[in-house]
């Protein structure tokens, strides 16, 4: 076994074999850096999400302390 591999190694196949290595390398590096940047990109849309369910919630406590006809008052000035 041990002769099997060190004459693969050192054959002239050798170079395709490394060639062959460095392929499966690039390709396994990129899908990773790939991973990655998703999750990334999920947790920051996560934050954005919750930044703007905290907006939400505190317009909603806001306008649910106040009384009908001031709620409407204040919500007709807003602009979109």
């Amino acid at each position: 076994m041990t002769s099997w591999l060190l004459s693969l190694i050192a054959g002239p196949n050798s170079i395709f074999l490394l060639l062959g290595g460095a392929i499966i390398a690039f390709f396994a590096h990129g899908a990773r850096q790939r991973a990655v940047g998703a999750r990334k990109e999920r947790e920051k849309q996560a934050a954005a999400e919750k930044r703007a369910n905290d907006i939400h919630s505190e317009v909603q406590n806001d306008i649910g302390s106040l009384p009908g006809s001031k709620a409407r008052e204040e919500l007709g000035t807003w602009d979109r």
